[in-house]
């Protein structure tokens, strides 16, 4: 072993009539630890979040949606769906839909209104599109999603929105549209449509849950009155080209081209700014940790002064006695650090059942799946988050090393041992 490890390694021993240096030596170790881990558990359920709300979106949002460029609707949306597919090689499938804004009660409720943002959608088609199918399930911890999707004069709503309106599988709504133009034969300003509900859908997304409402396409362009479909919905084989995609069609077809992303950006955004914003401050339990590490290097070297003038004495050089007590203090952040890692690669591999065992007992619920739409906190442990909090939490704990090694290294061996 290199002489400045040895005698770093010894150091951190302390004296056997003083232990309190190595308690403080402990201290800091456990420091640095337990910053590690609460910044390795807390990037983890941030990067659980985004990968579920991310997969939730893109589940419920088509990756491309294809619309015609002076908004008018698509007459043929067969041909252009094949022209899609023929042209754009990446595009899975696709499925024509049409939208409108419309208000919602309860058949015989006169007093209930709701709004709601209705797509139009070929069933068949739209189910390789999106997870309209699989919102009438159970499955990824649904707890509200159940009934079938909607055939001609039928409707599906998000649970949100059926719970709002009052209403169950079976029970007639009614959907009210303002009128294009009014008719000579009757003054009423609006149309009415009565729908029965066939479905409830939970998206796990609270604008998909409490605005959206689903009937077949024929339904839509009924109420509606026109023909064809106001676009297309894409499904693609890696939703992340989606951008590069939208421009070629835009230039090769001519059409007007939204991605999954646009129409979330701003959430994404946040969600990647909401992580950094946690993993600095987060930062400062490190930090912390690193001033303890300083503080225990100062009083090692103050312990140490007899044996740093002895060492000065016997010709060992200032750049070595820097170079030693850099080394002890990098014993301790890598010490810490590598226990940080593991305790914290272990707890947030078993979050969920520490945190039923907490709720359970202090009797309260920590995590509320009707609030955050998930039955299980999140959790994604990626090599990334890990390399990255352990390449900072070691600069900081090196930094912390500096002053006190210069210290040491400006000690006069002659004052040092003056009085022994």
């Amino acid at each position: 072993m290199k002489f400045e490890a040895y005698v770093a390694l010894r150091y951190l021993r302390g004296k056997r009539k003083n232990r309190f240096v190595s308690l403080i030596t402990i201290i800091s170790v456990a420091g640095v630890s337990v910053g590690v881990m609460a910044l390795i558990v807390v990037m983890s359920v941030m990067t659980g979040f985004d990968e579920e709300l991310t997969a939730a979106i893109m589940g419920n949002n088509a990756h491309l949606q294809v619309f015609n460029a002076f908004g008018d609707p698509i007459e043929d949306a067969d041909t252009l769906i094949a022209e899609l597919q023929a042209g754009v090689p990446e595009i899975r499938a696709a499925a024509p839909f049409t939208t409108f804004n419309a208000i919602l009660r309860r058949s015989g409720n006169f007093q209930d209104y709701g709004y709601s943002f209705i797509l139009g959608i070929d069933v068949e088609r739209e189910q390789q599109v999106t997870d309209i199918e699989e919102n009438l399930t159970s499955n990824r911890g649904r707890e509200n999603g159940y009934g079938e999707l909607p055939g001609d004069d039928e409707i599906v709503l998000g649970w949100i929105l059926a719970r709002d309106l009052g209403v169950y599988i079976g029970d007639q709504v009614v959907v009210i549209t303002p009128k294009d133009r009014p008719s000579p034969l009757s003054s009423d300003p609006v149309r009415q449509k009565f729908l029965t509900v066939s479905g409830i859908a939970e998206a796990q997304v609270q604008d998909f849950d409490s605005l959206y409402a689903f009937i077949t396409l024929d339904t839509a362009n009924q109420i509606k009155g026109q023909q064809g479909a106001d676009g297309v919905h894409c499904m693609l084989h890696d939703p992340l080209v989606a951008g590069e995609l939208a421009a070629k069609i835009e230039n090769d077809f001519g059409y007007q081209v939204s991605t999954w992303y646009d129409s979330q950006s701003y959430f994404f955004e946040a969600l990647q700014q909401e992580k950094v914003a946690m993993f600095i401050i987060l930062m400062f339990i490190v930090l912390v940790a690193a001033f303890n590490i300083t503080s225990t290097l100062i009083m090692i070297v103050m312990e140490k002064k007899r044996d740093i003038g002895i060492l000065r004495t016997l010709g060992v050089s200032p750049t070595a006695i820097i170079t030693l007590f850099m080394i002890e203090g990098l014993y301790i952040g890598l010490g810490g650090t590598f226990l940080g890692v593991i305790l914290g690669i272990v707890f947030a591999q078993y979050l969920n059942p520490i945190a039923g065992f907490i709720a359970w007992l202090l009797g309260v619920d920590l995590f509320n799946s009707v609030i955050y739409h998930f039955t299980h906190i999140p959790v994604s442990i990626h090599p990334s988050d890990i390399i990255a909090i352990t390449i900072s939490a070691v600069i900081l704990t090196f930094i912390s090393t500096l002053y006190p090694a210069w210290s040491a290294s400006r000690l006069d061996p002659v004052d040092a041992l003056r009085y022994e």
